[in-house]
């Protein structure tokens, strides 16, 4: 008998499903990534799914391009997520910040946060298209012990702006992304 899969948007999506190795939860209301490339590990929010190609997008082990996304039209919010995983870490970091500033219109300074394996270099942005307000929280992790980085997107809005439910804490919401990116592990090179 098939073991009953948790009534969770990432495990009832076939394709998302797929990339998710446990349906354990690693801390409240996530699972874990392990990625397909063998180069590191995030949080997958249990409610977040995404599609096959070109929203999921992978070369042997050296690169993978995840873009992936939570939405509920009852309470009014998308939170959406893209992250690309490259083998060039801390070595191309300037073209690195400048793809990833690029992506999301920004082109500030980052803040160098730090944490035991990794430094994220960490900045926010928003966008006003259509009376609608689009925060994006990003940053680029490297590797402290190998030439491994990841590009991480986190974008909070509203589906209807125009609805009394539309209510983004913004600080809320970019606690929430630093600790998507704080918890992304890099694995060490064989």
């Amino acid at each position: 008998m098939e073991k009953e899969l948790p009534n969770t948007a990432a495990f009832q999506d076939e394709f998302t499903s797929s990339l998710l190795d446990s349906t354990e939860e690693v801390e409240e209301g996530h699972y874990l990534l392990e990625s397909a490339t063998g180069g590191y590990s995030m949080l997958w929010p249990k409610n977040a799914v995404t599609d096959g190609p070109p929203f999921y997008q992978r070369t042997k082990d050296s690169f993978e391009k995840i873009i992936f996304y939570d939405r509920n039209e009852k309470e009014n919010y998308r939170y959406s997520f893209s992250t690309t995983y490259s083998t060039y870490g801390e070595s191309a970091i300037e073209s690195s910040l400048n793809i990833l500033g690029s992506s999301v219109s920004y082109f500030g300074e980052y803040e160098k946060i730090e944490t035991d394996k990794t430094g994220i270099y960490y900045a926010k942005n928003k966008d006003t298209y259509k009376g609608s307000t689009a925060y994006f929280f990003f940053g680029y992790i490297t590797s402290k012990e190998s030439s491994k980085g990841l590009e991480f997107v986190f974008t909070a809005e509203c589906i209807d702006s125009s609805k009394s439910t539309c209510n983004i804490d913004t600080k809320k919401e970019e606690e929430k992304a630093l600790h998507y990116m704080k918890s992304v592990k890099f694995n060490k090179d064989e």
